[in-house]
């Protein structure tokens, strides 16, 4: 017996008495896990709101989709409009910046760069910025 990909619902895993009996073509009944409760991603959330707000506005985002290999402290979006450049850090409310993050801040402030860090409720700042 062939097991395809579409016999087991996403995310649905069986135990290895279970596949036996499957691949000996017996009914196993696969008890379904409790549903488990949505994840709450206040930061992935904002990112995608500034950067649906940056490009309503005109400008080209840049998010390191991986990153491996990255410097520790890279912040999460850059953004381009010439002539602006600017660098922004996203938070959850309660997140802080790693030391990593202020060391990289700094020498991006030094190097006359604008730094931006912003929490959920820096709707006005961000929309300051981005017009």
């Amino acid at each position: 017996m062939v097991i395809r990909v579409e016999d087991l619902e996403d995310g649905q895993t069986i135990t290895s008495e279970q596949f036996r009996a499957l691949v000996d073509g017996e009914e196993v009944p696969v008890d379904k896990p409790a549903p488990s409760k949505p994840r709450n991603h206040p930061e992935r959330d904002l990112q995608r709101n500034v950067q649906e707000l940056a490009r309503a506005y005109g400008w080209t985002d840049w998010h390191v989709l991986r990153s491996k290999g990255m410097r520790a402290g890279f912040p999460d979006l850059v953004l381009i409009r010439p002539p602006d450049l600017v660098w922004v850090e996203l938070k959850s409310e309660k997140g802080r910046l790693s030391p990593a993050q202020k060391e990289m801040h700094e020498m991006l402030r030094a190097c006359g760069q604008q730094v931006y860090l912003w929490y959920p409720g820096n709707e006005e700042e961000i929309m300051e910025v981005l017009r």
